[in-house]
């Protein structure tokens, strides 16, 4: 790798010299000569460290990883739902119970397919969580025990 940079080093001062000698003397053909012999001998210093640079990347060693610690489609496919599914209940609420809440859905695999482990309401006040809790009842097949309740957290 030494010879490569040196190489290189080379052929930067030869091109820098290729270029005073055609500002200095205008000659055009002297700069050429100048900057093929240097191109010539980048190319043999190159094909000299050739061997060494196969060597050291038959070394190299690229890091392992394993497709589990991305989860499975399968898991991505649901967080998405479960995305999906916050926002429009959340729209849902909005539009027709008139409720600005925040809404977080968790699902599951179940034998019948996926089905709400639970959903937990955010910034509902006491008196439109009857509502919520029937529209949210209706829309996911679940019971009232399976709504969690918070308050939204005042501050910053």
């Amino acid at each position: 790798m030494q010879q490569l940079k040196t190489a290189v080093a080379v052929f930067c001062t030869a091109c820098i010299c290729a270029e005073l000698v055609g500002r200095l003397l205008g000659d055009v053909r002297g700069r050429q000569c100048i900057k093929a012999a240097a191109g010539l001998y980048i190319l043999v210093a190159l094909f000299h460290a050739l061997p060494g640079i196969r060597a050291g990347a038959a070394d190299l060693v690229l890091p392992q990883v394993t497709a589990s610690s991305y989860g499975t489609a399968e898991e991505a496919i649901l967080r998405q739902a479960e995305r999906d599914l916050s926002e429009d209940l959340a729209r849902q609420l909005a539009g027709q119970e008139g409720l600005d809440v925040t809404v977080q859905v968790r699902l599951e695999p179940s034998d019948a397919g996926v089905r709400a482990a639970w959903v937990q309401v955010t910034g509902c006040p006491p008196q439109g969580r009857a509502a919520a809790q029937r529209l949210l009842c209706n829309a996911l097949g679940i019971g009232a025990e399976e709504i969690q309740w918070s308050e939204t957290p005042e501050g910053g």
